[in-house]
């Protein structure tokens, strides 16, 4: 029997799924759209799961006294969501710096594949007590550079 090998970066997925769901009534707005605070909500949840995959746990979090604060997000609406349909987010690391991480984010109608909503969020690594901008741990940075989508990877 062979030995279980961890990945390598180079098999690491750049992509990862970050949420998959339903959009629920209560999502929506008077017009059997989901409403924007939805997507949003989505994008803040999915946000986790992609820090997490460079390192940054609730536990980093709660040790180390560091986290990514969003100081700005893109958001561009494709297609309208209703009301049942089955959605799946995907997340990357879309650019890294010494401080600063933009994560990407696309939410899809998983039944017609059409991308219905992308967002960036860019962050700056904060001290949580300091109140100040800090520098990525080198561990952190490592691991969110092996994990940079292709150029494009947004369009």
């Amino acid at each position: 029997m062979a030995a279980i090998r961890p990945p390598t970066a180079a098999s690491l997925p750049l992509f990862i799924e970050t949420h998959l769901g339903r959009v629920s009534p209560l999502e929506c707005d008077q017009l059997g759209h989901m409403n924007v605070q939805y997507y949003v909500a989505k994008v803040s949840d999915a946000a986790w799961h992609v820090m997490a995959s460079i390192g940054i746990t609730p536990g980093y979090i709660r040790e180390r006294r560091r986290a990514p604060a969003a100081v700005k997000q893109e958001v561009l609406y494709l297609k309208e969501l209703l009301a049942g349909d089955l959605v799946r987010m995907e997340s990357g690391v879309l650019e890294v710096s010494e401080r600063k991480i933009t994560f990407f984010h696309r939410l899809t109608n998983v039944e017609t594949g059409q991308t219905a909503m992308k967002s960036k969020v860019f962050t700056v690594m904060m001290d949580l007590d300091a109140r100040r901008s800090t520098a990525l741990d080198a561990e952190v940075l490592a691991r969110a550079r092996q994990r940079l989508l292709p150029a494009g990877s947004d369009e």
